[in-house]
């Protein structure tokens, strides 16, 4: 008789079942543990004496993911059969599992306070590893010999069996740290201690701070009302300060921390953090080695939270802490939640590199990330990180700064690549669909089974002319340009010296006078709406085809009106929810398919994706699974063409 246990997980990423298979190494349990297409299944002799032990301690090893869906478990006669998926080994970009964290806080490990710990299953390995195959030749730490204790660990301990950036202080990075008058080193357990405390400290005397993670540089310090900490990112240092500051529901709490440690958009609760933020602020909790330590040092001082905005290690700060090795650095993802629905909005760090399965004889590049044909698959990652290759064809996105000199190279559209993302990962390439692709500009696609055609395109839009289009939409427009110049008198003036190359949603949020002059502004002042409807915007015209100018001229009535901006920026995405499940429905009477794919980061807001979500419930509307709703998804669908 055999145990099955089986977890939903949603991901080609192997690190849980790697922490699985490490932990059943480590009681000696034998156990299968098979990583299949949308699961993990664990599967055991029933009478086993250490399963009971196993299943209590698996609770503790293993980290929340956002990954990770509902488990179940049923006893067979029969052991079952499930295909793996294939195996490459890549590097991860992760926070720490519970048991690295353990040892990075624990005083006799020899990883006290050592932040770059990591094991195979977690950390950040991505940045230091500059080529495939993922060894430690291929790496930035290639110069640094692992000491003694960590080649008995690459040979017994199963976490680091063969770990290719194995270290620990003895034998790993050394941190400095300099105030403008003298340096401090870090390479021993003390040290490393006493430059967080010192770095702590200084954040908080409102000193600002300049660290070098292995994900970039990062300045940090103290917000206050007066701070301008709007548009950086606000880093909580203690779990239960999230329901104090932020109106959250579980699955954001869940997500923060997760071992993906994603951005998360959150409403702002207390009466404090919204003097700081608004009504809205991204949140992120402590990620890396780097940061989860002077999280800890901050949170023996008494402080909740603090701010940081990426930078480059020119940024002026009072400290500095650096190390010299160099690294390549991910975007940080962000993550957008809607009740039980989530998807990743963009970014590259916990999501690449990602094995597809099944090899092509194509390479697609989009956005400085490349798909190639590996061991029997397909390996997206950064093209820095791969040599050059065998293809019988080169799928490139239009616009990307890259010349493969290849005899049959293609050049692709983003909103092709991205519904064919999406369609790929739902396993329903060779099917009829309409697509909704809306990012800065909106398109309307069909999917005819065989290509991805463009059926309503958007109109162009010329900031730089944009008042005399308005002036010329229909009787009495001239008036309204009039009389929004009397009202604005200065943003008129600055909208009227704007150049080409500037999109919609950065000319709405400077008519709108908001701080974050793009699309994530015009989101997070939606938010703030807390009333149950909007009003008309604008939307459409003739053909069912998106005037840009209609859609300014409406919001230049509203404000001479005197309407409240939140309101404005919630009925936009109201209405362009409406707008969208009426075109869309119109082109699934025509082709008669119920599939709908939604591809591009500015469907990723709450008032847009529930008006969608509500008019439009019962088609089957498709979202990226692992793969982000805006552009990196692009890279992946371009496999497909």
């Amino acid at each position: 008789m055999y145990f099955i246990f089986e977890m939903a997980f949603a991901s080609d990423k192997p690190y849980m079942a790697e922490l699985i298979r490490a932990y059943a190494q480590e009681i000696n349990i034998n156990i299968d543990v098979v990583h299949s297409l949308s699961k993990i299944t664990l599967i055991a002799k029933r009478e086993d004496e250490k399963l009971e032990l196993f299943l209590k301690g698996l609770e503790e090893r293993l980290p929340a993911s956002v990954f990770l869906g509902q488990s179940r478990h049923y006893f067979s006669e029969e052991k079952p059969y499930l295909e793996p998926r294939t195996t490459i080994q890549r590097p991860h970009n992760i926070s720490l599992c519970p048991s690295c964290q353990k040892e990075m806080f624990d005083v006799s490990s020899p990883r006290y306070y050592y932040p770059f710990t990591s094991c195979n299953a977690c950390g950040t390995q991505h940045p230091f590893v500059t080529a495939y195959p993922y060894e430690r030749r291929n790496s930035s730490m290639k110069f640094l010999v692992p000491c003694a204790s960590c080649q008995e660990e690459l040979r017994s301990n199963p976490l680091r069996k063969e770990y290719p950036l194995i270290s620990c202080i003895e034998c790993g990075i050394t941190l400095k740290m300099n105030d403008g008058k003298s340096e401090r080193y870090a390479n021993d357990k003390g040290s490393f201690r006493k430059l967080f405390e010192v770095s702590a400290a200084a954040i908080a005397k409102g000193k600002r701070l300049l660290m070098k993670t292995p994900n970039g540089y990062r300045r940090f310090f103290k917000p206050t009302t007066d701070s301008k900490a709007v548009d950086t990112i606000l880093l909580i240092t203690d779990a239960k300060a999230l329901n104090t500051h932020m109106m959250m529901v579980t699955q954001e709490f869940n997500a923060l921390l997760s071992i993906e440690r994603p951005i998360v958009r959150i409403s702002t609760k207390s009466e404090e953090m919204k003097a700081i933020y608004g009504s809205t602020a991204l949140v992120k909790y402590p990620d890396d080695g780097m940061t989860m330590l002077l999280a800890r040092e901050l949170l023996n001082l008494g402080i909740t939270y603090v701010a940081y905005e990426v930078c480059d290690a020119s940024c002026e700060a009072d400290y500095l802490v650096d190390f010299d090795i160099p690294v390549e650095p991910q975007p940080d993802a962000k993550l957008f939640i809607n009740q039980d629905t989530h998807f990743f909005i963009g970014g590259q760090r916990g999501i690449f590199p990602v094995v597809v399965e099944g090899e092509r004889s194509v390479v697609s590049i989009a956005h400085g990330l490349a798909a190639i044909p590996h061991q029997g698959a397909m390996l997206i990652d950064t093209m820095e990180r791969f040599d050059s290759l065998q293809t019988s064809r080169v799928n490139l996105l239009e616009g990307e700064p890259f010349e493969s000199g290849h005899s049959n190279e293609y050049r692709f559209e983003p909103f092709k690549g991205a519904m064919l993302s999406v369609l790929a990962e739902h396993g329903k390439i060779g099917q009829k669909a309409i697509g909704i692709h809306f990012d800065k500009a909106l398109y309307f696609l069909y999917y005819n089974a065989k290509e991805v055609i463009n059926v309503v395109p958007p109109n162009p839009f010329e900031a730089d002319s944009m008042f005399e289009h308005i002036a010329s939409l229909r009787e009495g427009s001239d008036r309204l340009v009039e009389n929004y110049k009397k009202h604005y008198p200065k943003v008129y003036e600055r909208l009227s010296k704007l150049q080409g190359g500037v999109d919609l949603f950065s000319v709405t949020a400077m008519m709108l006078e908001l701080e974050e002059e793009n699309f994530e502004g015009i989101s997070a002042e939606a938010l703030s709406f807390l009333g149950k409807g909007g009003i008309q915007i604008d939307t459409r015209v003739e053909d069912n085809r998106f005037d840009n100018y209609a859609f300014l001229a409406s919001i230049m009535s509203y404000l001479v009106a005197g309407v409240e901006r939140n309101l404005i920026c919630y009925s936009i995405y109201e209405s362009f929810g409406d707008y969208i499940a009426e075109v869309s429905s119109q082109l699934i009477a025509k082709t008669k398919t119920k599939l709908v794919t939604l591809t591009g980061e500015t469907l990723a807001n709450q008032a847009l994706y529930a008006r969608i979500e509500r008019h439009m419930g019962m088609r089957e509307l498709l979202f990226p699974q692992q793969f982000p709703i805006g552009e990196e998804c692009e890279v992946h669908g371009g496999i497909y063409l």
